[in-house]
């Protein structure tokens, strides 16, 4: 069944292996296309996870808020079982917000077995020399390392031309205006103030 999946991505990916004669250069070019790829998958999956839940995850921020500036509160009227009572709200809240910000992460990193499946289908046994033996690594790289490096560039590159791309634009303007909340979160910080 695999092998077939991969034979059928094939006829997409590949493709982008052939647009420079020169094999070497052709195959760091192509596999920065298959990492930026990659890259927009994953986010735009991130994206439609995030516009799916975004009521859900609202609520959320808006409870952790709420139960963060009782706690505060609480702490300002010298009220330490009022405190504890809030702080124990919040800090649920605040667990059920962190592991979506991890199914978040997955969202972004799921499309990289797969591609990383194709790619040990197509050049499992190709090694690049190394100018330099490097600990840990050896005196040559394959597709992983190659990959890996070039992912992260990938990401760095999209990150920056996100707020310019049409979709990812206007999902960036989504996350700008879902983060602007009419009722701030009072810090600790601020009771040191009033002494």
């Amino acid at each position: 069944m695999w092998k077939q999946f991969y034979q059928f991505l094939d006829h997409f990916l590949i493709p982008l292996y052939r647009f420079i004669p020169n094999p070497i250069v052709a195959f760091f070019m192509g596999t920065f296309l298959v990492a930026l790829i990659t890259v927009i998958i994953g986010e735009f999956s991130v994206s439609v996870a995030f516009w799916l839940n975004r009521k859900y995850v609202g609520r959320l921020n808006s409870e952790l808020i709420k139960w963060n500036n009782l706690s505060v509160e609480a702490i300002e009227a010298g009220d330490k079982e009022a405190y504890k009572a809030c702080n124990d709200q919040a800090n649920d809240v605040f667990g059920k917000l962190f592991f979506i910000s991890i199914a978040y992460a997955a969202a972004s990193l799921w499309p990289v077995p797969f591609t990383l499946g194709w790619m040990q289908y197509r050049f499992f046994s190709i090694e690049l020399p190394l100018p330099i033996k490097l600990p840990f690594i050896g005196k040559t790289v394959g597709y992983t390392f190659v990959f890996g490096m070039l992912y992260i560039i990938a990401r760095a590159i999209f990150s920056y031309l996100k707020p310019y791309l049409p979709y990812f634009s206007k999902v960036e303007a989504m996350l700008k205006n879902y983060e602007q909340e009419d009722v701030k979160m009072k810090s600790f910080a601020c009771l040191l103030n009033k002494m």
